[in-house]
């Protein structure tokens, strides 16, 4: 028996050996990994730790794990309340109770005043705010007065109690409860006010140009954010502290005329008065006419005497003629 066949017959016998002690290996491995006291957490956060260290853009040095903590635990104090199924009530905030309502006032009062002009000024000059609009139209004022919350039943009071503008003909208030649309808001600031503060900690470690440029422009755009949930607290907040009075002042209608009573004796003294207001026509009249009938007595009174000098001068004349013809 040559080499090579002694060969070919021992290599099933190697083949079994090697498996055999890769399966005792393989039991052995997976003992140790997990037997108690192993270093498996310790494995699973190490691999969770450079998860979340992958996650960051290439050349920034990772901050502790712990940073994100209080961001996590705003976001999720400050997370949306899940929608009620339909037809149940409405889940009530725990955070909200025994909390102070934002409400929003409006209120709208239609007035009858003698002079509107003039009311208009009293309206301004009884407002503790400013006026937002004002228009006049066919001696009709409408004016729109935002006004301190607090005050706008102050306000309300005197334009309509004892010795107000005018007469009430139409009076309506509103309220609406903001506090949740605030409560959100809030939220939504503290959360990307915390979000805006982790880009810059992420912008003072970048490294490279590209990191640089990558983080500065998501920086922009959160701040661009932030800015536009501001503006809208601010809105919210302004119309909370300011409330809206709406003013209509209308001029008060003339009183209906009475009616004339019936009778001779009515009669009587309505065709006196007709007689006094002919006569007060009549003489209305001649007043007029009387300056034009003056100069034109003036004139004819100048054309009758004219006309009598020249027939005096004719008869003159012909008396003359005559007489000179009997003479010779």
């Amino acid at each position: 028996m040559n080499r090579w066949q002694r060969a070919t017959r021992r290599l099933p016998v190697r083949l079994l050996a090697a498996g055999v002690a890769l399966v005792v290996v393989t039991w052995l491995a997976a003992a140790a990994l997990t037997a108690p006291g192993s270093g498996a957490p310790a494995g699973r956060d190490a691999v969770s730790s450079g998860g979340s260290s992958g996650a960051a853009r290439p050349g920034i040095a990772a901050g502790p794990a712990e940073a994100d903590a209080p961001a996590a635990k705003l976001d999720q104090r400050a997370a949306p309340m899940p929608a009620p199924a339909p037809g149940a009530p409405a889940p009530v905030n725990p955070d909200l109770i025994g909390q102070e309502r934002a409400v929003v006032r409006t209120a709208r009062l239609t007035l009858d005043v003698a002079d509107p002009p003039a009311a208009s000024a009293r309206v301004r000059a009884a407002a503790c705010g400013f006026v937002a609009n004002e228009q006049t139209r066919d001696r009709a004022a409408n004016l729109t007065l935002r006004v301190p919350a607090t005050r706008l039943d102050e306000l309300i009071g005197q334009l309509t109690g004892p010795g107000g503008v005018g007469r009430v003909t139409d009076r309506a208030e509103q309220a609406e409860d903001v506090t949740d649309q605030m409560a959100d808001l809030e939220g939504r600031l503290n959360n990307q006010r915390a979000s805006v503060a982790r880009i810059r900690a992420l912008l003072e470690r970048a490294v490279t140009v590209g990191d640089v440029v990558a983080i500065e422009s998501e920086l922009t755009q959160r701040q661009g954010e932030l800015e536009s949930l501001e503006k809208r607290m601010a809105a919210v907040s302004g119309r909370v502290a300011l409330a809206t009075l709406t003013v209509t002042l209308n001029p008060e209608a003339p009183p209906p005329l009475a009616e004339a009573p019936g009778g001779f004796l009515a009669g009587l003294a309505a065709g006196w008065r007709a007689f006094l207001a002919t006569g007060t026509a009549v003489l209305t009249v001649l007043g007029v006419l009387a300056p034009f009938l003056a100069a034109l007595a003036v004139i004819v009174g100048l054309l009758l005497g004219a006309r009598g000098t020249l027939r005096r001068g004719r008869r003159a004349a012909s008396g003359e003629s005559a007489a000179t013809g009997s003479g010779g």
